[in-house]
């Protein structure tokens, strides 16, 4: 009973300890540039051109932000 009540706090949250990123499972690069990312956004379909659209976005902005 006890390491049942362990397994069932670990997946009460919806989070899958043991499970890929998103951005890992699409397949983009974490580390690429915003030029990088916005390029395999141009040439992708689907879950990795909009995971590398936000990505792309979001370095963007926090590079505008540290200025």
């Amino acid at each position: 009973m006890q390491s049942f009540k362990l397994f069932f706090e670990n997946f009460i949250d919806k989070k899958h300890p043991g499970r890929k990123g998103l951005a890992k499972r699409s397949g983009v690069p974490t580390k690429a540039s915003v030029s990088k990312l916005r390029s395999i956004a141009k040439h992708s379909s689907g879950e990795k051109a909009r995971m590398a659209h936000w990505m792309a976005n979001m370095k963007a902005g926090k590079k505008k932000h540290k200025k």
